[in-house]
């Protein structure tokens, strides 16, 4: 119970802060680059894949370790 009342806990400390900003929210005036979009864009890209590569990374490691007489490809060209 203790981790559901944190994570509650958290989780509406978050929906407060971003009510706040949102609150005191002011118009900004500015010019924004249409390169800024596509630096977004790559930078949530990269982070996708460089994510997906941990994962497929740790599965791999998780499934050698439980079957060890699985090989790798480089393994069985051997």
């Amino acid at each position: 119970m203790r981790k559901l009342y944190a994570a509650l806990s958290c989780s509406l400390m978050v929906v407060e802060m971003l009510a706040v900003l949102c609150a005191l929210a002011r118009p900004a005036y500015a010019y924004v680059d249409p390169g800024a979009g596509i630096l977004a864009l790559q930078l949530i890209s990269t982070t996708f894949a460089g994510v997906v590569f941990m994962i497929r990374k740790r599965i791999h490691r998780l499934f050698r370790m439980k079957f060890p007489a699985l090989k790798s490809g480089e393994d069985a060209e051997k």
